[in-house]
């Protein structure tokens, strides 16, 4: 434990009310037992990262001991009043009431949120530390970015829609919630009670499915779409929250209710029937969409479904059996051999938000299973696919290389992964086809600049990618750059040996605009399923030992640095790239 650092003044003024300021030795004394849904603790207030680092001078947090009302509460590091301090959090001891908008500072790095009491604000958007809402939340929009925030809410919560875009949240229960919005992946988390197999009732946290795309229940005015055609919060919706506003679109219930579902499904049931007298199978990524027709007990079936794998493990099914007329949904959870852990059944009546998820899921298959394609898109289709896949073939691979050589470690990589499957190995990472050098040219579009970078992987969940850069016709000789998804571009390694050294942690790069590091929280750490194979493989292919340490990891960069940092910088320089400040 560090030694107790003093506080510079007893009271501080933040957002119009008047806080406590005290030391992180007197924080861990009010935060440091507060746990998750598995009674982990939350807080470590001395682990010196980056969400309560121990290089900022003046750092404090602001205790709040009685109910506070504020207009807007835009958390932030310091004050125009005391720019010399850093927050490291904002804690509550008793209900929260804000009238406008609760916001972090920034995806990358904010002050903590931590409330004991109730929660109540029309738009709530957090991300960049660990926060924590221990008497409920009602809202309106609850939105969460980016995988260095997480978010855990005890007690009840209301809100008409809760939207995370790569942010971990926790929910203990859903009191009155219309509409829940992943994107990608599964990020919401919520607490369940069920049956075990002697009788017994137990609490399970699963991950919960999107009930609704974003166009079901927002203003289309806020919505914007990505180059997969995924839709995501934007257009200036932050003013809006801003002020107090809402972004959802009340005139649009039929959809965000599922108003006329039965005779929709009645209708892709119809329609798929006629597509194909049997069964119907799309997989995109890690999640596999069907048409299954099927006689149960002599009745006739007919089943839409959605499966989301890699580690998820989560199975949706709308099935009509032709019969009776009846409409049976099922959301189930299941193990690593496809058998089911947990299982919600009911018909398209029943109130509950987990039968809108298996709605939702049944419409999209339909879409992906009766969607159009000609002959181009369907080439485009494919090399998009590839990418996730790992389907594409070493030539494919091989012709983003142009005249240079693939050296023989990126080879042997790509067969291993060739092998175990993309983003399996190593958090996050995954040789890809990238041709168009659209991500380099958003740095700048001098001929010089990007053919001086040959891309051939992603780096982490965000978009950040692994690149050549090219100071050598032998790429064995080149150093191994990231750019960074949100600004940066730096050294990572000396060569793809020893980027593929530092995979073996199985943690993702986090890039910032001023430098890179690999960082694993070994008590959120969740092992990808072929991370023994991976090491057993690197061990055997360059007699290295598993990366065990965040330490570790620095040496390798710090090496790459050495040699290569000063040269880079004044490369990016040339062409009006700015360089960040690094913290050493």
């Amino acid at each position: 434990m560090s030694k107790e650092e003093k506080v510079p003044f007893e009271t501080m003024i933040f957002s119009g009310v008047t806080f406590k300021v005290i030391n992180r030795h007197e924080a861990h004394e009010i935060i440091g037992d507060l746990t998750d849904f598995k009674d982990q603790k939350i807080y470590n207030v001395f682990e010196d990262t980056w969400r309560f680092p121990d290089y900022e001078e003046n750092p404090l947090f602001l205790l709040a001991e009685e109910d506070v009302e504020m207009d807007l509460f835009e958390m932030d590091f310091s004050t125009e009043q005391h720019p010399d301090i850093f927050i490291l959090g904002f804690i509550f001891k008793g209900n929260l009431n804000v009238s406008k908008l609760i916001t972090s500072y920034d995806t990358d790095n904010s002050p903590a949120l931590i409330v004991f009491g109730k929660t109540t604000t029309v738009n709530i958007t957090l991300f960049g530390s660990v926060h924590y809402l221990g008497g409920g939340l009602k809202c309106d929009v609850l939105t969460g970015e980016y995988n260095h925030g997480e978010l855990f809410v005890k007690g009840n919560i209301t809100a008409w829609l809760i939207y995370s875009d790569d942010m971990w949240m926790h929910f203990e229960r859903f009191t009155d919630v219309q509409a829940i919005v992943n994107v990608n992946r599964p990020d919401v988390l919520i607490c369940s009670s069920v049956t075990d197999t002697d009788g017994s009732v137990i609490m399970v946290e699963n991950y919960f499915p999107s009930t609704h795309k974003l166009s079901d229940i927002v203003n289309d005015d806020f919505i914007e779409y990505t180059s997969y055609g995924t839709e995501i919060l934007g257009n200036n919706y932050l003013d809006v929250f801003k002020e107090g506003l809402s972004i959802i679109d009340y005139d649009k219930s039929d959809q965000y209710l599922f108003t006329d579902f039965r005779n929709q499904f009645i209708e892709m049931v119809q329609v798929l029937s006629e597509k194909n007298d049997g069964r119907i199978r799309e997989k995109i990524s890690e999640t596999e969409y069907q048409y299954v027709p099927f006689v149960y007990e002599g009745l006739n079936y007919s089943q839409i479904s959605e499966e989301i794998g890699n580690g998820f493990n989560i199975q949706m099914r709308a099935l009509w059996c032709h019969d009776n007329e009846e409409i049976m949904l099922i959301l189930e959870y299941q193990d690593e051999e496809g058998n089911p852990k947990y299982q919600w059944i009911n018909n398209e009546t029943a109130p509950g938000i987990e039968m809108y998820c298996v709605k939702a899921a049944a419409i999209k298959a339909f879409e992906v299973l009766t969607a159009e394609t000609d002959s181009d898109e369907d080439e485009d289709d494919e090399t998009e696919y590839a990418e996730y896949d790992s389907s594409f073939s070493l030539e494919d691979f091989a012709v983003q290389f142009g005249n240079y050589k693939i050296p023989e470690d990126l080879v042997r990589l790509y067969e291993f992964q060739q092998e175990y499957g993309s983003e399996t190995y190593s958090e996050c990472f995954g040789l890809l086809v990238m041709n168009d050098k659209t991500g380099i040219k958003t740095w700048s579009e001098e001929e010089e600049f990007y053919n001086s970078f040959i891309e051939f992987a992603g780096a982490n969940g965000s978009g950040s990618s692994y690149a050549y850069w090219l100071i050598d016709e032998d790429l064995n000789n080149c150093p191994i750059v990231v750019f960074g998804d949100e600004g940066g571009i730096h050294v990572v390694a000396e060569n793809i040996r020893k980027l593929i050294h530092l995979l073996t942690l199985d943690t993702e790069i986090s890039v910032d605009f001023d430098y890179c590091y690999f960082y694993k929280d070994e008590e959120y750490y969740s092992e990808n399923e072929n991370k023994d194979e991976f090491h057993d493989w690197v061990k055997r292919e360059f007699n290295f030992d598993a990366i065990e340490s965040n330490e570790e990891t620095e040496v390798i960069i710090n090496e790459a640095k050495e040699k290569y940092k000063r040269r880079l910088n004044d490369f990016l320089t040339k062409f009006d790239i700015e360089i960040g400040d690094e913290v050493e």
